[in-house]
């Protein structure tokens, strides 16, 4: 038996004097009932306060839904996503122009990028 590879992914980010941390939501996946999908991330603002409970308070999450890598060879495994810290910026600030606010609670927000939204 193989063992799997640790796959978690996640970081710190400052967008525009926000800090952010993000981590991998879903990889990528095809052949669903919605079709292909692409790489996910949640990204939420990062706050050191505590609620009465203790715990790390809350914010409204982002879900960035990058577009679909077709594979070169179908007969490989997936490598692990390749996230940079540009990719993560110019989705931040696309889903900011698009409403989502990161001091806001509630519902996830989910933005699908298009390749041309991506840096070349």
């Amino acid at each position: 038996m193989t063992k799997r590879t640790n796959r978690k992914l996640g970081g710190q980010l400052t967008v525009d004097g926000i800090a952010l941390i993000w981590n991998v939501k879903s990889e990528p996946a095809w052949g669903t009932t919605h079709g292909d999908i692409g790489l996910r991330l949640s990204v939420m603002k990062f706050d050191e306060a505590l609620t009465r409970h203790g715990v790390r308070k809350i914010w409204r999450e982002l879900v960035l839904q990058f577009p679909f890598e077709k594979q070169r060879h179908a007969s490989r495994f997936p490598g692990k996503p390749k996230v940079t810290a540009d990719m993560l910026t110019i989705g931040v600030r696309l889903a900011i122009a698009a409403g989502w606010s990161p001091d806001g609670r509630g519902r996830p927000f989910e933005l699908i990028l298009e390749e041309s939204d991506l840096p070349g």
